[in-house]
């Protein structure tokens, strides 16, 4: 069941500018679909354990932009100083002794996750452009955010998108790790929140990786903010056992949503290990998502 909540120049200079911008729009379009360098691939496949060990590859697949996500290891979840960090944050924002989440039974224990095998997750989350669609039934709406993210989807709708281009929704884990990395980063850009780096604390939408200041270590934008994303797993308890390339619990009632929206109003929504459960019908207009798929 779907639940809705809700200048003046000259004609010789225009000219230059323009063949500059086709020159640099050709360039940019034929270097991610060019095939990624072996040695690259070597690396990634390899793996790395240091963010900084690495630097993002960008290509287009099926019309969608991915970065490529190294194998390697991080910490999912948070420690104990993390903990303390988020439970601050709720006590600011709804008063001391007011916070009613329990990021503890959420997000710990603090665990290794280590991935064997590279793969693809998307630069941004997908558009109005790319869905085809908008949320909004109001034309005008739609020409004004084309490049907004799709919201008001449930999971079902964003699973069948991403496989209609040959991906599927990250995992949590692969989502995690692609806004973290061996680091283990509270926030996609490092430990100290900054509003100035993220989509948040509005209320509306903007373009899909207008604030470059808050991309990822793979290259990956709004992983914090922007829209609240499903990805594939079940919500439940982290398995332990399953610490090479998790996918969750089999079975479950609830989907993850990660990385907090553009009405998020307090940084603990938007770090990394922050985790939400959703009715998979669910739809409204904080939520959205990203695509992912192997690398072949």
């Amino acid at each position: 069941m779907r639940t809705i909540r809700f200048v003046i120049v000259s004609l010789g200079v225009v000219l230059v500018i323009a063949a500059l911008g086709v020159g640099n729009l050709v360039l940019r379009s034929g270097t991610r679909t060019q095939p990624v360098p072996q040695g690259v691939l070597g690396l990634a496949r390899a793996g790395v354990s240091r963010n900084s060990h690495w630097d993002p590859i960008l290509r287009l697949l099926d019309g969608l932009s991915m970065a490529l996500v190294p194998a390697g290891c991080f910490t999912m979840g948070s420690t104990d100083t993390q903990l303390a960090f988020a439970v601050d944050s709720c006590e600011r924002f709804f008063g001391a002794g007011k916070c009613q989440v329990d990021f503890r039974r959420a997000e710990s224990p603090a665990h290794r996750v280590c991935f064997d095998n590279p793969f693809w997750i998307g630069e941004t989350e997908v558009t109005n452009r790319t869905f085809g669609t908008s949320s909004s039934t109001n034309p005008d709406a739609m020409y004004r955010g084309p490049d907004w993210p799709r919201e008001t989807v449930t999971w079902d709708e964003a699973s069948h998108f991403c496989q209609s281009r040959g991906a599927r929704l990250p995992t949590e884990a692969e989502w995690e790790y692609a806004a973290r990395g061996p680091d283990d980063l509270v926030f996609p850009w490092g430990n100290d929140f900054d509003l100035e780096n993220l989509t948040s604390g509005r209320l509306s939408p903007a373009d899909v990786g207008s604030v470059q200041a808050g991309v990822s270590w793979v290259g990956a934008f709004d992983l914090s903010g922007g829209v609240a994303e499903w990805v594939a797993d079940w919500y439940g308890p982290y398995d332990l056992l399953g610490s090479t390339n998790p996918k969750g619990p089999p079975i479950g009632e609830q989907r993850v949503l990660r990385g907090g929206s553009w009405f998020s109003f307090a940084a603990f929504f938007l770090r990394t290990s922050y985790r939400e459960a959703a009715n998979p019908g669910t739809a409204n207009s904080t939520i959205g998502f990203r695509c992912a798929r192997d690398l072949e």
